[in-house]
């Protein structure tokens, strides 16, 4: 059996695929999603990974349209004709599911997840309203679809004194509203408010923000990333702040280093399990975050092509092993 790797370019993701490949003896490519749309028909005895689009976009409501393209392509590509020898490590609708938060949400109904505060609000004036009678001063803002801390805002209200404080990759230039590699502290309320607003143009969800679990004078939480119904890898994503995203110059630290009692280890693999199953998913990114003073496990998000890991990559990339060894 071949394997092919899909994206609209080559990237480290690709590359240790196919890697990956030669180690397990399968004859492993890249091939991009134009490719797949128009030979899928044809293909035979055929394994099929489907990675993220790489984009080189940092224009806000311009990322939100090549995430609802690329979308649009998943769609296409699920309902394509193909040969009952032709696989899908993830399925494009399952992939589909999880880019959509909301959709993700209500499939892992009954696990223990981020509450969702609200899955649309129009504008900043709503929000703040949102907060108010909801008496939820700390929440995330967080675009419907997309990945990757792209868009994403903590928001912390003070009620009393009118102030607001976010945290956010989003930078605003004019009307430009972009997203940068780092967080950005911003306390100006219609500066803030300007930023929700295009937010709002994209769809978004609140959530309530609950307090991450600390090591070292920083915050942390999880990206498990379970296949095959076991747990492959777990790094843990550290910050001074509230967002851990990794390619946000946040640090990572190994999983053993956080000396976490068995029991907890356990209810976060078993979590981590169901949420993939119940996500449809063969293997999945799942950010798990350990709440500060209950230390408790929530999910916060599945990511449906989150297996992309430097500390696995450089290690033994066996994540990717895994994947093809147990595939073909």
């Amino acid at each position: 059996m071949q394997a092919l790797v899909v994206s609209n370019e080559i990237s480290r993701r690709t590359t240790y695929f196919i890697k990956a490949g030669q180690y397990a003896g399968i004859d492993a490519r890249f091939i991009t999603y134009e490719e797949l749309e128009t030979n899928l028909p044809s293909y035979k005895n055929v394994l099929i990974k489907l990675d993220p689009p790489v984009y080189h976009e940092t224009g806000l409501i311009a990322w939100h349209k090549l995430c609802m393209e690329y979308c649009c392509l998943l769609t296409r590509i699920g309902q394509l004709k193909k040969d009952e020898t032709v696989h899908f490590l993830n399925q494009p609708e399952a992939i589909l599911h999880s880019l959509d938060k909301v959709k993700n949400k209500e499939q892992l109904a009954g696990l223990r997840t981020t509450p969702l505060l609200a899955s649309s609000v129009p504008d900043f004036n709503s929000l703040v309203d949102l907060l108010v009678k909801g008496n939820c001063l700390n929440v995330f803002i967080k675009p419907r679809f997309g990945s990757g801390a792209g868009g994403i805002m903590a928001l912390r209200y003070n009620r009393k004194r009118g102030e607001f404080a976010v945290y956010t990759t989003l930078a605003r230039n004019n009307t430009f509203v972009y997203n940068t590699k780092r967080i950005n502290r911003i306390i100006n309320p219609q500066e803030i408010a300007i930023l929700i607003n295009t937010i709002a143009k994209t769809g978004i969800l609140v959530e309530e923000w609950i307090l991450k679990d600390g090591i070292e004078k920083e915050t942390y939480d999880l990206r498990v990333v379970c296949q095959f119904g076991q747990i492959a890898y777990t790094v843990v994503r550290c910050s001074k702040g509230a967002i851990t995203n990794l390619h946000l110059n946040n640090k990572a630290r190994l999983y053993d280093s956080l000396y976490l009692p068995s029991s907890l280890k356990e209810e976060i693999k078993e979590l981590c399990i169901r949420a993939t199953h119940l996500s449809a998913l063969q293997y999945a990114g799942i950010d798990v975050l350990i709440e500060r003073d209950t230390k408790l496990p929530y999910i916060i998000e599945v990511n449906g092509q989150g297996d992309h890991i430097y500390q696995d990559l450089y290690a033994g990339n066996t994540i990717y092993k895994q994947q093809l060894l147990q595939s073909v």
